[in-house]
């Protein structure tokens, strides 16, 4: 397989995240693919959040668009059910149309953002977390487990305690969106104690239906940031990190096929390009 060819991603075990930092202002042309609702949403932040939002969703919209062969406007994406409650607008996100076993997973923090994309309809979360500065005493009780909690109570500098609190907590919610059910469960239950760049973790949850055990990474998506992803157990093929769109998906990369071959017409929309991904 050449660098260029992101066909893969279709295999049922193969991962790919991608990830990057909305660092300028979006054009009409990318705020164009954006659903309504998502346009509505980004009007309804102050300050920088809503183009932090806005371009993190044009690029899912891009990225996902260019895998499937369809443009990124046309996508229809929403929710499954949450396994737990039963609310259809509160689990895991996924591609209603056009019909596809890629699953996705987006999180965003400040201007960064970061995608997993996973095929065989298989279960996938990530988590990303920008280093900003907080206490972490009276939230650390509350999420980490007796094991993550001593090892952050072993650390007096302020700083290394915030470095274990954030290395725990993206692990523990890249856990939580992929089983379906997010913040509603007992982060203290899911145990991901283990050392900074200790390799991939197996971790035991449960939801009401899925999976029960995961594998979990860190994830190096640059400097003052925290990451990782939870894929199912009997799915955690290879995994590809991709710090920046490469030209090919200005073009759709979906599978060959007359259906696919006449939406090549349809390139990402140039004004995605002046995303900035590091």
């Amino acid at each position: 397989m050449s660098a260029e060819d992101f066909s893969d991603v279709f295999d049922a075990d193969v991962t790919h995240v991608w990830w990057g930092t909305v660092e300028q202002p979006l054009g009409p042309d990318a705020l164009a693919v954006l659903s309504t609702a998502e346009r509505a949403s980004a009007r309804t932040m102050t300050g920088e959040a809503g183009r932090h939002y806005a371009g993190a969703h044009v690029a899912v919209r891009c990225v996902l668009g260019a895998y499937l062969g369809t443009p990124p406007a046309e996508l229809r994406l929403g929710r499954r059910r949450c396994p737990e409650c039963g609310d259809a607008d509160r689990g895991a996100p996924c591609v209603e149309w056009p019909v596809t076993e890629l699953s996705y997973s987006l999180s965003r923090s400040g201007p960064h953002w970061l995608l997993g994309v996973t095929g065989g309809g298989h279960r996938i979360g990530v988590d990303l977390e920008q280093v900003l500065g907080f206490d972490t005493d009276p939230v650390a009780p509350l999420v980490l487990s007796d094991r993550e909690l001593a090892d952050l109570r072993r650390e007096s500098n302020p700083t290394a305690r915030l470095a274990v609190f954030l290395r725990y907590w993206t692990r523990k919610e890249a856990v939580l969106k992929a089983s379906g059910i997010g913040l509603i469960a007992d982060a203290r239950e899911v145990d991901v104690h283990g050392p900074d760049g200790g390799g991939p973790l197996m971790v035991r949850h449960s939801a009401a239906e899925g999976p029960d055990t995961w594998v979990v990474e860190d994830l190096a998506v640059g400097p003052g940031r925290y990451a990782a992803i939870a894929r199912e157990a009997a799915a955690a093929g290879p995994l590809r990190l991709i710090e920046r769109p490469p030209p090919t998906l200005q073009e759709p990369a979906g599978p060959p096929g007359p259906e696919s071959e006449a939406k090549r017409s349809t390139p990402w929309p140039s004004a995605t390009l002046s995303l900035s991904t590091t």
